[in-house]
């Protein structure tokens, strides 16, 4: 009797053993995912790299220098040949004109040639004129006597007229080529012409 007493709390003790460690391995596995989400979360958060962005730069001046005025036949080739560093001096009060037309503008046009120092990538070019009633485009070059293609739409010129260029063009000697003039004067002119490049 005593045998068997001993052997039922051996058993017991075997089942409470038992149970106490299932239990234990429940607690640690649990525990352990815890832990190992926490340390994911943690990795995934230290990955995380805050994005940055730059500021595209704004477009630079371009020094331009008179070279002449361009008037392909019928034209004479001369249009007021020593006014025309005028329209590059920074001075809004000397202009570059055209000669005076007395029975309407003849021709498909005359304008003046710029350097810009070397081929460069051209964003826009800004003219100035102190009249209303001329119209102009603006043309590029890799040498001065041409050939010239057109950049830009042919526009109205009133204060300051901004030709937008598409991205990418380029060139280093700049047309303003004025396609039409004021019916009242018959004068066309160029008070200051500005270029910035991308």
């Amino acid at each position: 009797m005593t045998r068997l007493i001993a052997a039922g709390a051996l058993a017991a003790l075997i089942v409470a053993m038992f149970a106490v460690a299932l239990v234990s391995l429940g607690s640690d596995g649990g525990g352990s995912s815890e832990t190992q989400a926490a340390r994911t979360t943690t990795r995934g958060v230290a990955r995380t790299q805050p994005t940055t962005t730059t500021a595209p730069k704004p477009p630079a001046p371009i020094k331009l220098v008179a070279v002449g005025p361009y008037d392909p036949p019928p034209g004479d080739g001369t249009e007021n040949d020593s006014q025309v560093p005028n329209a590059v001096d920074g001075n809004r009060a000397t202009f570059w004109s055209t000669e005076h037309y007395t029975h309407g503008f003849f021709k498909r046009g005359v304008g003046i040639v710029l350097d810009a120092g070397k081929k460069r990538r051209i964003a826009r070019v800004l003219i100035g004129t102190d009249e209303v009633g001329s119209r102009a485009e603006i043309q590029l070059a890799d040498i001065p006597t041409g050939p010239y293609r057109v950049v830009s739409p042919d526009k109205p010129l009133a204060g300051t007229t901004a030709f937008a260029l598409k991205r990418g063009t380029t060139g280093r000697y700049v047309l303003v080529w004025l396609t039409a003039l004021p019916t009242a004067t018959g004068e066309g002119h160029i008070t200051e012409v500005r270029a910035l490049s991308r």
